[in-house]
């Protein structure tokens, strides 16, 4: 990336502290970096400044000295922000299955209290028409997505059966879940 060599020093300059040279590398850098982690990895502004701050600060437990110190620090943070981006994505991934069982444990059978009433039981089939309807709203490739998803396949299962990269895999799903969710939240506010 252009980025690594901004921040190359001449050569009549006296050396800097490790420290001196990682705060100098953030000022120039920092904004490249997080473009670097919305682009590659489609995170939002916020998420991508935190992964690059949590990048840099376990950067700054390296010293960082010597003739290639540059190199070897942007080395260094592109393999740490992908790493800290790729774990950031497998988190909300699990924050959003778990959401999605959620709310789909609140559209499955009731507990047994005896016998359901006509009220329950119409609300029930109200609730299985509304996610049949959500997921029919999304795009045909979505659609195919959410129902490996609904059969229990594991993201690894679904990339391959999609033909995707993991990484890749829990971008989609991410973004079709929050296009579901949405949809659910404005049709609930509708009903108010």
């Amino acid at each position: 990336m252009s980025h690594e060599k901004s921040s190359a020093k001449p050569q009549d300059q006296a050396p800097q502290s490790s420290s001196q040279f990682l705060k100098s590398y953030f000022r120039e850098n920092f904004a490249p970096w997080v473009g670097f982690a919305q682009s590659r990895f489609f995170l939002p502004k916020g998420d991508s400044e935190d992964v690059v701050m949590t990048a840099f600060r376990e950067a700054a437990a390296q010293e960082w000295g010597g003739e290639d110190a540059l190199d070897r620090l942007g080395a260094f943070m592109r393999a740490r922000v992908q790493w800290r981006a790729k774990d950031h994505l497998k988190s909300e991934a699990r924050r959003l299955q778990h959401e999605v069982a959620c709310d789909t444990a609140a559209t499955q059978d009731l507990p047994d209290s005896g016998p359901l009433q006509p009220e329950q039981l119409f609300a029930e089939q109200e609730d299985r028409k509304r996610v049949r309807l959500v997921i029919q709203q999304l795009s045909p490739r979505d659609r195919k997505h959410a129902s490996l998803v609904l059969d229990g396949l594991t993201p690894q299962e679904c990339a391959l059966e999609l033909g995707l990269t993991e990484v890749n895999e829990r971008v989609r799903r991410h973004r079709w879940m929050s296009r579901v969710t949405q949809i659910v939240q404005q049709d609930r506010e509708e009903q108010r």
